[in-house]
């Protein structure tokens, strides 16, 4: 991936107002990946959404990072299951076209 894809996990705990330990724990619990690049850590720019979403559940809910790793899984398979259920409905719709 390209450096211009990246951003230091200094900078980004600066501006999230985060603990680096919080992203180092959210990357031990296989959250997150970093890149290391002349030894700096670096997080990939496009995962920042889902990034945020964490530092969001830890300062506003108080999540440990264990929770966030639970409540992700289950937003994963939330996910899963609502594009299962368009999938089945668009089969319906082809079979029963007045539905």
């Amino acid at each position: 991936m390209e450096n211009d894809q990246l951003i230091a996990i200094e900078t980004f705990c600066t501006f999230y107002n985060v603990e680096y330990s919080f992203v180092e724990s959210l990357q031990n619990n296989e959250l997150i990946e970093t890149v290391i690049v002349n030894d700096i850590s670096f997080l990939h720019i496009p995962h920042l959404q889902k990034i945020e979403r964490m530092v969001r559940l830890h300062h506003d809910l108080d999540i440990n990072p264990e929770g966030i790793e639970a409540i992700h899984n289950l937003l994963d398979r939330i996910a899963l299951m609502d594009r299962e259920i368009v999938s089945l409905k668009n089969k319906l719709r082809f079979y029963e076209p007045g539905i």
